[in-house]
């Protein structure tokens, strides 16, 4: 209270002021009650009215008014007194009421005391008493103001403070002894679904299968029991693609809202990261190492073709030793084919960007690769490397065609759909099907689709896999199919 005393002698209020205040008191006494009638009439008719809930809040008010009244004119004006008043700032902010109200509210009851005490008191007692009343008020207004500012800068800070920590990419529960969540951030019902609510057990507020996978009772109940913080670095909740990886963090606490802080931190995005940077790591070392034994392989099995040719050609046409060999030149192509596709994805992809008509190229991949199927769309200008598409769209159209079933391009924009009728992807090789030597075919490199990759990321552009849905998949078959996606950066 050290800065209201400072503000009372600032001011110049003593104790001949307080004994002013109690003569004021005694013949204000019957008119109280009335002063404050007057006054919620006044406030009632004005927009300080939206801050009032019902009329039994108003008449709660109005016992506090008249309370203060008395106490403001009665005193004793010690400790305990501006500890109570210095609590109206704060009840004002809670409350809603705007601040200008204040110095409006505190204007009208001077002006009805002032009134009772020209009507009331001598004239020259009347003078004085305007004076201590005076005094006594903007002292009370002053501390008002000061708790009200406080408050309301509190309030602020808090609303920062709650959005900051609502907003942070993770999810931080904090639980009591029983386990249910007194507090969390907003991620939590985001990435766990309506059960997020405050007021449940966390058990009911996360998702069962994370409770289990962590064996969350277990820690949370051993952290309760040793006081020592618990993580849990890695919990992996499905598989595949669709699998979601979480770091989970316990650490005790001693609040009274809360004994344990719950971290729940989603690192799927940065273990798929890292899965990536390997797989592009592995797949360096492997297309390093294939080019190497490309090389050494190329320059023999050209020898052997050339061998092959001879030695088929000094045989006369009718003698059967040339089918044999015929048949092994066949394998010599294979490997050489082989090779080739070796050699292309270890190659650096440097694409010449052109610009481009994408129902044009897929017109020519059709005919190139010696399809037949529908061609959906309208004409997308896109800027890409026109060799690379049309090996990239050749290649997809070989393998929907193999597939059988049919097959339809759909244009769409940017993108490029090839979609077939077939049996589709092995579920075992779903997650690999881009990988190099991975294929469905039993005389296939499984070069085709990774250079076809390679290729689209190197154009800025994209290659993936779905399962197509029955409205694209139409007629074409009976199997669930395939649909492969390229996407193009647009011409400008």
């Amino acid at each position: 209270m050290s800065e209201t005393r400072e503000l009372e002698a600032y001011i110049g209020i003593g104790a001949e002021d307080r004994a002013l205040l109690r003569q004021l008191q005694a013949v204000a006494e019957p008119e109280i009650p009335q002063l404050v009638e007057n006054f919620y009439s006044a406030i009632l008719a004005s927009s300080a009215r939206q801050v009032l809930q019902d009329e039994a809040q108003v008449e709660r008010l109005k016992a506090t008014l008249i309370r203060w009244i008395r106490e403001t004119l009665s005193g004793p004006h010690d400790d305990a007194y501006w500890e109570r008043h210095t609590r109206i700032g704060r009840t004002h902010v809670r409350v809603g009421l705007q601040h200008r109200y204040v110095f409006a509210a505190v204007n009208l009851i001077r002006g009805d005391l002032q009134k009772v005490a020209h009507e009331r008191l001598p004239p020259d007692t009347y003078m004085q008493v305007c004076l201590a009343l005076n005094r006594q008020l903007d002292l009370e207004l002053a501390v008002m103001s000061s708790t009200y500012m406080h408050a309301h800068e509190d309030i602020q800070l808090r609303s920062l403070q709650d959005l900051i920590i609502r907003s942070m990419p993770v999810t931080i529960l904090c639980l009591d002894g029983s386990g249910r969540v007194t507090a969390a951030t907003r991620p939590s019902a985001r990435l766990f679904g309506d059960n997020a609510e405050i007021g449940r057990h966390y058990e009911a507020f996360l998702p069962s299968d994370l409770v289990e996978a962590a064996d969350l009772p277990s820690l949370v109940g051993q952290c309760l029991s040793t006081g020592q913080e618990l993580s849990v670095p890695r919990v992996v909740l499905g598989e595949g693609a669709s699998a979601r990886h979480f770091r989970i963090s316990i650490v005790p606490l001693h609040h009274e809202l809360a004994r344990l802080l719950l971290h729940v931190e989603e690192t799927s995005e940065a273990v798929q990261a890292e899965a990536r940077a390997q797989q592009a790591e592995s797949l360096a070392r492997i297309g390093s190492l294939a080019a190497n034994v490309a090389h050494e392989i190329r320059n023999p099995l050209t020898a052997i073709s050339a061998t092959l040719q001879v030695i088929s050609g000094s045989f006369p046409a009718e003698d059967r030793r040339k089918a044999i060999l015929g048949k092994v030149g066949e394998q010599v192509l294979r490997l050489d084919r082989l090779v080739s596709d070796l050699l292309g994805y270890s190659r650096k992809a440097v694409p010449r960007p052109q610009r481009l008509d994408l129902m044009d190229l897929c017109r020519e991949a059709m005919t190139a690769a010696g399809v037949e199927g529908a061609l959906e769309g309208s004409s997308a200008l896109v800027t890409a490397d026109p060799g690379m598409v049309s090996q990239i769209l050749v290649n997809l159209l070989q393998n929907a065609r193999d597939a059988g079933g049919g097959l339809r391009l759909q244009v769409e924009g940017g993108k490029v759909l090839v979609i077939d009728g077939g049996p589709g992807v092995p579920v075992d090789l779903c997650e690999k099907i881009f990988e190099p030597f991975v294929t469905t075919k039993t005389r296939g490199t499984g070069l085709g689709l990774a250079i076809s990759r390679k290729l689209a990321d190197a154009m800025q552009g994209s290659l993936k896999w779905r399962v197509p849905n029955p409205g694209e998949l139409g007629t074409l078959g009976q199997g669930p199919g395939a649909c492969f996606t390229l996407t193009l950066p647009l011409s400008g």
